[in-house]
């Protein structure tokens, strides 16, 4: 059921005006309380048709982190958008040393081909974001961005699936 929400994702994703409607999605999340209450945040590098989010790393009020692939984990390291490298998957993903303090991430960015009302989400399938949230020994805000055709009633969660805090949308932010 998954595979057939993530290919059904990726062809709504090609009929979107995904520039006019990211741009929508940041107003309302640069507006919301909990982005306006985070001081570190772990933001995804975003690429072809995800919610573009590379200019949020531009709010020098934040300061920003971004994932790092190490095997079948995620770690976290400072965003320094001169130490960038392609990981295996094509992604932007940082060059520098990871964070040892995960606690100090107040807010956590999560990548998302479509998600559901219960704070679900369907990512690419490897599992990388529900193995490190998993793993958090607090509790930052968990916030997926998406676009609102891409919202359902349930994506399936399996037991290993970690639910967000927060979905937010071009039309509202949805509190879960």
């Amino acid at each position: 059921m998954k595979s057939e929400l993530r290919k059904k994702a990726k062809e709504i994703r090609k009929s979107l005006r995904i520039e006019v409607l990211s741009e929508k999605i940041k107003l309302n999340l640069f507006n919301s309380y909990f982005y306006k209450q985070s001081e570190n945040i772990l933001n995804y590098y975003s690429i072809g048709s995800e919610v573009y989010t590379l200019d949020y790393f531009s709010d020098t009020s934040k300061k920003w982190f971004i994932p790092k692939i190490q095997g079948e984990n995620m770690s976290v390291c400072p965003y320094n958008k001169d130490k960038l490298r392609k990981n295996q998957y094509g992604i932007c993903e940082a060059s520098t040393k990871e964070i040892t303090d995960l606690s100090i991430i107040d807010m956590i960015i999560i990548p998302a081909l479509c998600c559901d009302r219960n704070g679900y989400r369907i990512g690419y399938g490897k599992g990388y974001y529900d193995r490190f949230l998993k793993g958090l020994t607090h509790n930052p805000y968990k916030v997926v961005l998406t676009y609102s055709d891409l919202l359902y009633d349930t994506v399936y969660p399996e037991t290993f699936d970690v639910k967000c805090d927060y979905i937010v949308t071009e039309n509202k932010i949805y509190t879960i």
